[in-house]
């Protein structure tokens, strides 16, 4: 048989106990913005990596992903007529890659 009985005092407690973290809580983050002179002395700094994965990122936004001189050279074989299909290393590839992804 269970015993029943402590199950609202037990509520009681744990909602005492919730009301308490949040007061608590609402102190420290009380007490945090009363001292907001003291973050003026605050400052971020990046490590050696931080900035050079910085500088990457930056580096290939600015790049483009295209290579224009391929392009270009793939354009005036279409035009000429010089433009040859390899079905067979195509073929390849396309199998290549159901292997790398399956």
């Amino acid at each position: 048989m269970n015993d029943i009985t402590n199950i609202n005092s037990n509520r009681a407690q744990l909602n005492s106990n919730q009301a308490s973290s949040v007061k608590s809580r609402n102190e420290a983050k009380q007490s945090n913005e009363g001292s907001s002179s003291s973050s003026d002395g605050d400052r971020v700094t990046l490590t050696n990596t931080a900035e050079r994965l910085k500088n990457i990122e930056n580096e290939l936004n600015n790049s483009s992903s295209i290579d224009s001189a391929r392009v270009e050279k793939v354009q005036s074989a279409i035009s000429n007529g010089d433009y040859t299909v390899d079905a067979d290393r195509i073929a390849d590839k396309m199998l290549d890659f159901e292997d790398f992804m399956g």
